[in-house]
C-alpha cells in the first residue's frame, strides 16, 4: 500500500505503532459517481486515497459548486463533520473508481490517545489542510479566474484527463465557455 509507505516516511513509526495503525485500517472501494459522504449525513470515517479521485461539492438549489478535488495519497472526509460528529454540509463523490484506506471515528480517537506517531501525523495533516484552505481562500479573493486556472494546471497537469470540464469550471468559478477560452489560450502560448 503506497499510502502506508508515505505515512511511514512522514512519521517514522515504531514497529508497535505501525502495527496499531494497521489493525484499524480498512480497504474500501467506491465506484465512479458513488458518494463517500452526502450532505446531511455525519462523516463517520476519513480515508486516504490509494487510487482514484473524488470531488467535494455543495448542492445549491440551481447548481453544484465544486469546492475541491483530491487524488492519490490525499486525505478525504468532512473534517468539521468528522470531529464534531454533526451532519456534513458538503458532498464527497468519486469521479472514478476509487480505492480508499479508511479509518473510522472511534479508531482515529483511539490512535490519538494511544499512538504518539499518530498525533504527529494528525498535526502534519491539520497543518496541510490549513495551508491548503488559506491558499484557496486567497486565490478566490485575490486572483483573477485565469490566474487560478493557470495555477490549477501547474499543480495538476493531467487534471483535464481525470476531471470533467463542468467540475473544473465550477471549481474555478467560471463558465465552461470561459474555461475553453483559457485552455485554447494556453495551447496557443506553447
Amino acid at each position: 500500500m503506497r499510502v502506508l509507505f508515505n505515512i511511514e516516511r512522514l512519521i517514522n513509526p515504531t514497529p508497535q505503532e505501525k502495527a496499531e495503525l494497521e489493525k484499524v485500517l480498512h480497504v474500501r472501494t467506491i465506484k465512479k459517481n458513488a458518494f463517500f459522504l452526502q450532505e446531511g449525513h455525519v462523516c463517520k470515517s476519513i480515508a486516504f486515497i490509494e487510487k482514484g479521485s473524488v470531488r467535494y461539492f455543495y448542492q445549491l438549489e440551481d447548481r453544484e459548486v465544486c469546492k475541491d478535488f483530491v487524488f492519490e495519497n490525499g486525505l478525504i472526509g468532512s473534517f468539521a463533520s468528522f470531529f464534531s460528529q454533526q451532519p456534513a454540509t458538503l458532498n464527497i463523490q468519486a469521479m472514478e473508481e476509487t480505492q480508499l484506506i479508511e479509518l473510522n471515528y472511534p479508531d482515529v480517537i483511539y490512535l490519538y490517545d494511544h499512538v504518539p506517531a499518530w498525533q504527529k501525523l494528525g498535526r502534519i495533516i491539520a497543518q496541510d489542510q490549513f495551508v491548503r484552505a488559506e491558499k484557496r481562500e486567497a486565490a478566490l479573493l485575490k486572483d483573477l479566474p485565469e490566474v487560478r486556472f493557470r495555477a490549477l494546471i501547474e499543480e495538476h497537469p493531467k487534471i483535464f484527463k481525470r476531471v470533467p470540464l463542468q467540475y473544473i469550471a465550477s471549481y474555478l468559478g467560471i463558465t465552461r465557455e470561459t474555461l475553453s477560452r483559457y485552455r485554447n489560450k494556453v495551447k496557443n502560448d506553447k
